[in-house]
Formats: structure tokens, C-alpha cells, sequence
């Protein structure tokens, strides 16, 4: 019987040191505490490590971006200067063709001049341009060859306005031809 009681105090204890509670010891608390605080550090480095890569991914689009920019500009400032370099060449060929045709016209003049005079007992000595006035300087045997001359002159659409004719005097004892001077305008847009 003394074991039976022995085992019944034994069971007793047993009993009440099951249903006591006991405290958490200061070890399982620092445990607990640097579990918690190794979660939070890694799941914050993990958090950001993960907006660095948003950062870093975010800052190669902003390169890539930039730089076309930076070329899209490049493209626009040639095409300024494309645009600057095509208005230049467009004023040369206007300047170019401007003076093909003022040189045109002097030779149309020239052409007109040397098909009325065939024929005619007139000689030229001189034929001044300036601006748009003609002025032939010259001399004829007959009166009738200048008159001839005028008539040719204003066929050939040479002289498109009133010419004015002067017949100098013959100089005595010199010569038999009477000298001319022929002035008029020439209308330069017949001939372009």
C-alpha cells in the first residue's frame, strides 16, 4: 500500500504540475524575438531588393528613351538643315535661271539685229545695252536703208516701242554715209 500511495503522489504532482503554467523563460523569449526580427529583416531586404530591380528597369527604359530622343532630335535638326539647304539651292537655281534668261535676251537682240540688217547697205559700229535701252550706233549709204532697217527691226519684234531714230550730218568730204544712232526699248519677255 505504500507504493500505492507513493505512485498516487506521484500522480498528483504529475496532475498539478500539468495544470500549473509555467512561465517562458527568457531564452525561448530572445528565440522568439530574433525569429521575428530575421523574418522583417529578410522579407524587407526582399521587398527591396525587388523595387531596386524596379528602379534599375526603370532607369534602362529611361536610357533607351533618352537616346532615341536624343537621335529623333539629331533627325530633326538634319532636317532643318535640309530644309535651310534646299531653300539656298532653290534661290541659287532662281538666281541662275534669272541670269540665263538676262543672258538670253542680249543674244536674242543680237540675233534680231543681225536678221534685219541682211541685205541692207548698213554697217554697225557700236550696240550699247543698258538695263533695257538699246542703242545702236552705226551708218548706212541710203536714208531709205535705215527706214528699211527700223521696219525689219519692228517685224522681227526686236523693237516693241516707239523708236527714236537720230540722223546725224554727214561729215564734209569724208564720207558718203549718213550716221545713225537707233534708241529703243527692248521688251525682254518677248524673247524669254
Amino acid at each position: 500500500m505504500v507504493w500505492l500511495t507513493m505512485i498516487e503522489i506521484n500522480l498528483a504532482r504529475q496532475l498539478r504540475g500539468s495544470v500549473e503554467r509555467k512561465e517562458p523563460s527568457w531564452l525561448v523569449c530572445w528565440l522568439v524575438s530574433g525569429f521575428v526580427f530575421m523574418g522583417v529583416g529578410v522579407v524587407s531586404w526582399w521587398w527591396t531588393q525587388s523595387l531596386q530591380q524596379q528602379v534599375d528597369s526603370l532607369l534602362q527604359e529611361k536610357m533607351v528613351k533618352t537616346q532615341s530622343l536624343v537621335r529623333m532630335q539629331e533627325r530633326l535638326r538634319n532636317m532643318e538643315r535640309y530644309g535651310e539647304q534646299k531653300k539656298l539651292l532653290m534661290a541659287s537655281v532662281e538666281r541662275i535661271s534669272g541670269q540665263e534668261k538676262e543672258k538670253a535676251w542680249p543674244v536674242a537682240l543680237l540675233d534680231g539685229v543681225s536678221r534685219s540688217i541682211d541685205g541692207l547697205d548698213i554697217w554697225l559700229e557700236r550696240v550699247q545695252l543698258e538695263a533695257q535701252i538699246v542703242e545702236l550706233h552705226g551708218r548706212s549709204l541710203g536714208l531709205e536703208d535705215i527706214g528699211k532697217f527700223i521696219e525689219a527691226l519692228e517685224n522681227d519684234r526686236v523693237i516693241m516701242s516707239v523708236p527714236v531714230v537720230e540722223i546725224l550730218d554727214r561729215p564734209e568730204g569724208k564720207s558718203e554715209a549718213y550716221p545713225f544712232v537707233i534708241r529703243f526699248v527692248f521688251d525682254q519677255k518677248v524673247t524669254a
